[in-house]
């Protein structure tokens, strides 16, 4: 594909945002003309003349930047374009506080609400600067590297201490209920921040067309264990144009930190097991989403066996949040993770300010073959969460590793 076809494909793709965009924070704004600019220029620009206006993207940020950072720097620019053709700005500077206002309108992201042509060094940039600087990825990090002995007692009580960490951590965290500004400020809350606070989203490409039927497993289970909210989605691939399955997940930086390695250790570990038993069992291919769905339920399991040690008073911490947060703690995920989350209103509002219309679709239940879902749910009460599993094979996690 030439690189003239190239740029109406991604101009194309960039007024169907705008239109998207636009309905679902419901605005109402006209669709400008939307430019691919060549250049090492700004990220993007507006101009209200002529009209209905000029939106640019560069062209270096397409390239260089997955598309989730792309519909930032695009709903900064429609940003200035709702301030300039909707609101009354009255004379204030450009980045001033209507505008301000007009971002959190369309969600934008904290970090892309500045005046700045350098784009914001999130999770996609610096990934182990964030594992080296952040203490409790630092502790966790070891755990997990002595959760990796082959001594079963010693990798299990490592993996189990992990936990414990990860979880007085939050309730800490959650018993410190810093102040809570409009609608998406806490998100603003860098690492070394007073508060201490700093939610931010990650976004993972699993590469699929289609969502795989484990997937919507494992995002329940990070969801229930390991402090993060999690979405899934389909988002634009600008290099191969077209639509690829993502899991976002929403959080501090320290619980995506984990939440991310977690995710890849098991996505590297399920092929590694369903081989091992493939071959043992002369299984064939319809079998093997049984045996995965049946490892993740079985990791789950374990998980919360682990969970039962958890003190009713640590449990009454989560759920009181939750009601303060005027969460139904009955409605909430039952455990201490999903309690965190539920009244966790700093990141309830981060999310709400990303993504104000959230719609659950429930999927069809798959055929299992119940022999191998079973002798699944055996091998996945048999993980233990450790590092190391990357020095056999690659795409390991970006934070942890």
């Amino acid at each position: 594909m030439n690189e003239t076809t190239l740029y109406r494909r991604w101009q194309r793709q960039l007024v169907y945002e705008h239109k998207r965009l636009c309905a679902y924070y419901r605005v109402e704004m006209p669709i400008p003309l939307l430019v691919i600019a060549e250049g090492k220029s700004r990220a993007g620009s507006w101009q209200a003349e002529p009209s209905p206006g000029v939106l640019q993207v560069a062209a270096w940020l397409v390239r260089e930047h997955s598309w989730d950072v792309v519909l930032e720097v695009l709903k900064h620019e429609m940003s200035h374009q709702l301030v300039d053709q909707i609101m009354d700005r009255r004379g204030e500077p450009p980045h001033g506080p209507v505008f301000q206002k007009a971002c959190r309108r369309l969600g934008v992201h904290p970090q892309f609400r500045r005046a700045k042509s350098e784009i914001p060094r999130l999770l996609f940039g610096g990934a182990k600067e964030l594992s080296s600087s952040s203490p409790i990825v630092v502790k966790i990090e070891k755990l997990l590297a002595l959760a990796g002995s082959a001594n079963e007692y010693e990798s299990t009580l490592a993996m189990t201490k992990a936990g414990d960490l990860m979880r007085r951590h939050n309730l800490e965290r959650l018993a410190a209920k810093p102040a809570a500004g409009p609608a998406g400020e806490c998100g603003g809350n860098r690492v070394g921040s007073a508060v201490g606070m700093d939610y931010d989203y990650l976004v993972i490409n699993t590469g699929r067309l289609r969502r795989l039927p484990h997937h919507r497993y494992l995002a329940a289970l990070l969801q229930s264990f390991f402090y993060v909210n999690t979405l899934s989605y389909s988002l634009y691939e600008p290099t191969q144009d077209r639509k690829l399955q993502v899991l976002e997940l929403l959080g501090t930086r320290e619980n995506l930190a984990v939440a991310e390695y977690v995710y890849h250790f098991l996505e590297r570990l399920l092929p590694r097991l369903w081989r091992r038993y493939q071959q043992a069992n002369h299984a064939t291919g319809k079998e093997k989403n049984s045996y995965y769905i049946g490892v993740l339920n079985g990791f789950r399991e374990k998980l919360q066996q682990q969970e039962k040690v958890v003190s009713n008073r640590d449990l009454t911490v989560a759920r009181d949040a939750a009601l303060a947060a005027d969460t139904n703690p009955a409605a909430a995920d039952s455990t201490c993770s999903g309690l965190v989350c539920a009244g966790d209103q700093g990141l309830q509002d981060f999310l709400n300010t990303r993504f104000p219309h959230i719609r659950k679709i429930s999927g069809k239940g798959s055929r299992l073959y119940q022999a191998t879902y079973r002798a699944g749910q055996a091998d996945g009460r048999k993980i233990v969460i450790h590092k190391g599993i990357h020095h056999q094979e690659g795409n390991r996690g970006r934070l942890l590793g």
